[in-house]
């Protein structure tokens, strides 16, 4: 199984914090300070939560744990979505340079976003349709691709490149579709 660093290097922390509050605690409060584990320390640390409210350091202790909580977030729930570079904005004029979002998240399809110009973003298929010039070679999509930029599920992508008979090309030993065919059969979804 995977060792996940990040997860341990925010339970240290975690650890690390509570421990100080809670020695803290215990000296200046004259009681037996808790066992050096994070929910013993938490336990320990809402019992006396009152007493802490009124001591002088509240604020950076308020300050740490609302810290650990914003670093445990993310460690629990990481941003599920990728940056590719694209390259410069198509529009004319425009300086800017272009990012691809990707996500897995069906709810937020991928888009490409002008750093320089908001008004210059594109949803994935949108983008596709910018390109569909007769002179150029065939761009390839991957399964995965179609999926996050027309939010379909995989296997309706592989059935209807069966019933539409996608143009496909196999590269170490996986599927890609033409992306004008795709975007033949799916322009209307959206």
């Amino acid at each position: 199984m995977p060792f996940n660093t990040a997860a341990a290097d925010c339970r240290s922390a975690i650890v690390g914090v509570l421990s100080s509050w809670s020695a803290l605690v215990a000296d200046e409060r004259g009681v037996a300070p808790p066992r050096r584990a994070a929910p013993h320390l938490g336990t320990f640390l809402r019992r006396h939560l009152d007493w802490l409210a009124r001591h002088p350091g509240a604020g950076d202790f308020a300050a740490e744990v609302a810290a650990l909580e914003r670093a445990a977030h993310r460690v629990t729930s990481p941003d599920p979505t990728r940056r590719l570079p694209v390259g410069p904005c198509v529009e004319p004029r425009c300086t800017g340079s272009l990012t691809a979002l990707v996500t897995r998240d069906r709810h937020r399809p991928a888009e490409i976003r002008c750093d320089a110009d908001p008004a210059h973003t594109w949803t994935g298929h949108e983008w596709l349709a910018l390109g569909d010039r007769p002179t150029e070679a065939p761009r390839w999509l991957s399964p995965a691709d179609i999926e996050c930029l027309w939010d379909i599920p995989r296997g309706s992508v592989y059935r209807l490149a069966s019933e539409q008979r996608w143009r496909r090309h196999r590269r170490a030993g996986r599927a890609y579709y033409a992306a004008a065919d795709v975007q033949r059969t799916l322009v209307h979804r959206h």
